[in-house]
């Protein structure tokens, strides 16, 4: 027979494995994107990596800030789910940093310090 705390347990592990695999997906697929030799400097003569899409380009430091608040947010959910207070404010505090990680991002767009 399986306890309540064998199927917390089990939850958890198979929710720390999906996060896992996904940050480990969206760094898979920005790497090779963000280590891509620039082709020239922008207009403000910056070499910074950036990813070119239809709206706009976007810098490595918003992809990192990105992947931080959706960790986060799995992390805060495996917490919720679980019952787990440790990986709730774990989550939160990763989703602060990202959001940390946008004002910088937001300051070095108003700046032109790219």
């Amino acid at each position: 027979m399986v306890t309540m705390n064998q199927s917390i347990r089990f939850l958890r592990q198979l929710a720390a494995f999906g996060l896992g695999l996904v940050v480990s997906l969206l760094a898979l697929i920005a790497t090779p994107l963000l280590n891509a030799p620039a082709e020239a400097a922008d207009s403000t003569g910056s070499s910074a990596p950036h990813l070119s899409f239809a709206a706009g380009t976007v810098s490595s430091g918003r992809v990192k800030a990105v992947t931080k608040d959706v960790e986060g947010k799995i992390q805060e959910s495996i917490g919720k789910v679980t019952g787990d207070r440790g990986d709730r404010l774990a989550g939160t505090a990763k989703q602060a940093e990202a959001q940390v990680r946008h004002a910088l991002e937001d300051v070095k767009d108003t700046t032109g310090l790219r």
